[in-house]
């Protein structure tokens, strides 16, 4: 099963310049994971000390938001594209 990650310019840095990624698992907290594995430290980046996603990311999978799904328990099927979004600061 092969999930796809949309990745924000400003992110690309931490996936070696790309675009986009690939993941494999059966929930976004797996795919999460197996992107951990490929790139260390990503884990720390999208998730809290609670284990919950990080306030300073959304995370959308085919355009749902996942605080308003089950989080990183949310299923995932083969060919579901999922987006990340930080949040930016200014003032």
């Amino acid at each position: 099963m092969s999930i796809t990650i949309i990745i924000p310019g400003s992110l690309k840095d931490w996936f070696g310049g790309s675009d986009q990624a690939t993941c494999e698992g059966k929930t976004i907290g797996e795919c999460i994971d197996d992107l951990d594995s490929k790139f260390p430290g990503f884990r720390r980046r999208m998730v809290d000390e609670k284990g919950e996603i990080s306030s300073s990311i959304m995370i959308f999978l085919d355009g749902q938001n996942l605080r308003s799904l089950d989080g990183l328990a949310t299923p995932v099927k083969d060919g579901d594209e999922v987006s990340i979004i930080p949040f930016a600061a200014g003032g």
